[in-house]
């Protein structure tokens, strides 16, 4: 990750736990004004310093752990003692006649229970939880009290709607905070599959130049050896293009490591016709590489220069047609060669064919590769 990255992720972590302490701290302060205007009797001070304890601990363990770290599910005993701390402290406040501001705290708590017990479970926990409290708000105040129904129903509402926003207030800003995590780790994944395919790029393009390289030179270097004494000045000149063909390979890896390597159709074929004379292979080419744009002609030269490596290293081919298609917004290639042999399964599956068919398929096109009628064929279609 970038430091800039590291930087605002760290930031927003921070503002996101400043929010949370801030919050409790705030309804804490709320909760305990709301008591100071009675005298402290025992039940009171009871239900405001269990009820405190119990907030600020819960709340700033589980909140906080939940923005700076993963954590497992909260047990279920710690769950249970939560979720009855919660409504306790409510009945308890209402049933010694004091406010259901104290719904706020447990609002807090059904917060921790929702992140920490039910993370997926969303208002499926909020809402019957909600009502818990308020149902237990209404019971207690009907009980002890002598307020009117209508009070009594208002009460019981307004407690509802305070644990219905503490939850959804929380909430929200994990919410944010996961969010941005889960968009953070997006852009790591999308960068490594980035650099993953590059790479790939990359080994496909080194095995072109050196698989192509590396067979032509075997072919020569063989038919050198043949001609060198019945033919010794055919024999130098196939040393020469022995070297040549090396320091082509060389110049073609520099290129590659530099970004600046293109396999043109036009330029692969001219190549081609000067190999497959000199191994005494008939060859016939039709169509015009001149009509392909950079892409399709880079494409296809790929397509030109595997195929005439296979039929290299696998045939032995007698003639290779070369064939290119062109129209509706299409350019189609065929090489064929009569020298059918079955391909090794490491052949069938190797980094040349099975590259070649990814690009062609990631460009929206077409690749198959196979013996028909007594004929090897690769045919690519691309679009033009």
């Amino acid at each position: 990750m970038r430091s800039a990255d590291q930087g605002a992720l760290e930031s927003l972590r921070r503002y996101s736990r400043y929010n949370v302490i801030v919050a409790v701290g705030m309804i804490a302060v709320v909760l305990v004004l709301t008591e100071l205007g009675d005298p402290l009797t025992i039940e009171r001070a009871v239900v405001v310093a269990v009820g405190l304890a119990v907030l600020v601990l819960s709340h700033r363990y589980w909140t906080l752990r939940s923005i700076t770290a993963s954590t497992g599910l909260m047990p279920w005993w710690q769950a249970g003692v939560i979720a009855l701390v919660a409504v306790g402290m409510v009945v308890v406040s209402v049933a010694t006649g004091h406010t259901v501001a104290w719904a706020l705290a447990a609002g807090l708590l059904g917060h921790d229970l929702r992140i920490a017990r039910f993370p997926r479970a969303g208002w499926r926990f909020s809402v019957p939880f909600a009502l818990l409290v308020a149902f237990a708000a209404v019971t207690t105040m009907a009980l002890t009290g002598n307020e009117t129904v209508g009070n009594v129903l208002r009460q019981g509402g307004f407690a509802l709607l305070l644990v219905l926003a503490m939850t959804y207030a929380e909430v929200t800003l994990l919410r944010q905070w996961n969010l941005t995590l889960e968009l953070e780790k997006a852009r790591r994944d999308a960068a490594e599959l980035a650099t993953t395919r590059e790479r790939l790029r990359f080994a496909e393009d080194l095995h072109d130049i050196l698989g192509h390289a590396l067979e032509v030179v075997s072919f020569k270097s063989e038919l050198a050896s043949r001609l060198s004494e019945i033919d010794p000045a055919r024999s130098r000149a196939e040393l020469d293009e022995i070297q040549r063909l090396a320091r082509g390979a060389i110049h073609d890896v520099r290129a590659l490591v530099q970004g600046r390597r293109s396999t043109e159709l036009a330029t692969e074929l001219a190549g081609v016709r000067a190999l497959l004379d000199s191994a005494g292979i008939g060859w016939e080419f039709t169509g015009d590489p001149e009509r392909l744009d950079g892409e399709a002609s880079e494409l296809l030269g790929r397509v030109l220069r595997e195929a005439v490596t296979n039929l290299l290293r696998h045939a032995g081919a007698s003639r290779c047609t070369v064939k290119l298609e062109t129209g509706d917004g299409k350019a189609v290639l065929t090489v064929g060669n009569d020298g059918v042999a079955p391909l090794r399964r490491d052949d069938r599956e190797g980094s040349g064919l099975r590259g070649l068919a990814r690009r062609i398929t990631e460009a929206g096109g077409v690749f198959s590769a196979g013996a028909r009628d007594g004929v090897f064929e690769v045919r690519a279609e691309v679009p033009r």
